[in-house]
């Protein structure tokens, strides 16, 4: 529907009109591929662990592309093809070694993790046979792993369990393997949702670089020695887990201080969206970060934010719309649905700042 209206800038008055849409939701079925490797040791411990790679790409680009020009085939071959190949190897390695394993090992390939981790939040709601997330023991995530550059592995959620560090230290001494090591479980990957569900999670990868989200992206700039060498520390860290007795001490950790110059943009709550949703209108929470202002709130993991300083949040872009409009240290009302109840709290906007 168009409707007339009229600005001024300046000193002379224009007409312009504004415009109304009808958006239509377009959904398509996909899947996550799953292979299970049965502990062959004598003692069997309790809780598996999760191995996996997301396995989709932008196909011919599209919105996620950062060449939104472009209609060539983006094949991803760092992201994350590399970690999918990386996933086989470890299956691999660990079928030869599965009378080692102490504890049953799942290797699972996630779709949809461009879309917003859409197959690992499905797995961590509804997993396979008989297995309870709440019982996975550690969960490893190979996202981008095709890079390897200087011997220098990053590996992200090194602080979601108290003894993670001295566990991969000696795994990446044997990898003669240079780790850097950081960060909650949190992150654009398919840790998110475990983390968020309490279970330890890694994160391996091997950095950045510009031909991220590209056509560019493709086999000939792979570093495939590297990864191979990638696959072989997870699979030795992997089997090391199974055949631990002690269970890893879940750790949550506050937001890291901003550093350096910086800007900034707009508002912070500290909510971990959960982007599949489950049908409602709103913002599903898969969790809060430690010591956030959503977290001393009251918000909770599973409450579905609904109305924000006065403003109805229908999705993650009313949602945003709104930070970006808030101002830290304003204290709003936020209204969210918990049991099929609304539950209204008090919330202190806190600062939102990048790196310049």
């Amino acid at each position: 529907m168009m409707q007339p209206g009229r600005r001024c800038p300046g000193r002379r008055c224009q007409p312009f009109r504004s415009l109304s849409v009808e958006l239509e939701s377009e959904m398509r079925a996909t899947h996550n591929v799953i292979g299970k490797i049965a502990a062959g040791a004598g003692a069997k411990h309790a809780g598996p662990l999760v191995i996996g790679a997301h396995y989709d790409h932008l196909g011919l680009g599209g919105r996620g592309s950062l060449a939104p020009d472009s209609h060539e085939p983006h094949n991803g071959a760092d992201d994350n093809a590399s970690g999918t190949a990386a996933l086989l190897e470890i299956a691999r390695r660990l079928e030869a070694r599965r009378g080692e394993l102490g504890r049953d090992v799942y290797l699972v390939a996630f779709s949809g993790e461009e879309s917003g981790l859409l197959g690992s939040t499905r797995f961590t709601r509804e997993p396979p046979g008989s297995l309870e997330i709440a019982k996975v023991y550690a969960m490893l995530n190979l996202d981008m792993v095709g890079r390897l550059r200087g011997n220098t592995l990053t590996v992200l959620g090194a602080d979601s369990a108290g003894e993670w560090r001295d566990l991969l230290g000696a795994a990446c001494a044997k990898a003669e393997l240079r780790c850097t090591m950081s960060g909650d479980g949190y992150g654009p990957s398919d840790q998110t949702p475990f983390y968020a569900a309490g279970v330890p999670v890694l994160h391996f990868f091997t950095g950045t670089h510009g031909d991220y989200h590209k056509p560019s992206d493709d086999t000939e700039r792979i570093n495939a020695a590297g990864g191979a060498r990638i696959a072989s520390l997870v699979a030795d860290l992997a089997v090391e887990l199974s055949q631990r007795e002690e269970p890893l001490t879940y750790m949550t950790v506050a937001p890291p201080a901003p550093q350096g110059d910086s800007r900034s943009f707009g508002a912070s709550l500290g909510t971990i969206p959960d982007y599949a949703g489950d049908g409602r209108p709103g913002v599903l929470l898969a969790g809060t970060r430690e010591e956030s202002p959503a977290q001393q709130a009251g918000m909770q993991r599973g409450d579905l934010l609904v109305e924000l300083a006065g403003h109805p949040i229908g999705d993650i872009y009313d949602f945003m719309f709104v930070l970006r409009q808030a101002k830290p240290g304003e204290t709003v009302k936020a209204v969210v649905m918990r049991g099929g109840e609304r539950v209204t709290l008090e919330v202190t906007f806190g600062e939102s700042r990048r790196m310049r």
